[in-house]
């Protein structure tokens, strides 16, 4: 289960209503936790991909290749995963929503979690 994720980049005061939206988003679904993101620390590479990947709807999936396409980054999966990697708002941009061609890819909280929130929004079954 994941056990901390850093608000450093949120206001004060929704950093424990989000908390808590996550909290029981990751226990038993439900409407997927909204906030206002500091994109300020990523570069416009990085802010491009995120964007993007917010918008992936809940239950669907893209490659890491579909991205950056999407983006207009041609031939840049590697790229992407990347700048997945270094995402800064796990669970609110939700990069377990991007997979590799082949399989699952990587995910920063390991795959048995990026599994089980795939799971939780429809796109796998147990």
């Amino acid at each position: 289960m994941i056990k901390q994720i850093s608000f450093s980049q949120l206001a004060p005061e929704s950093s424990s209503r989000l908390a808590e939206e996550i909290a029981a988003y990751a226990e038993r679904g439900g409407s997927f936790p909204q906030a206002e993101l500091d994109f300020s620390g990523c570069t416009k590479f990085q802010k491009k991909i995120y964007v993007l990947v917010k918008e992936i709807p809940r239950g669907c999936v893209m490659t890491y290749g579909q991205v950056a396409e999407k983006t207009g980054c041609f031939g840049a999966a590697r790229a992407v995963g990347r700048a997945l990697a270094a995402n800064p708002f796990p669970i609110l941009i939700p990069c377990h929503r991007v997979l590799a061609r082949d399989g699952m890819g990587g995910f920063s909280f390991g795959l048995e979690i990026k599994g089980r929130l795939l799971e939780l929004e429809g796109y796998l079954r147990s």
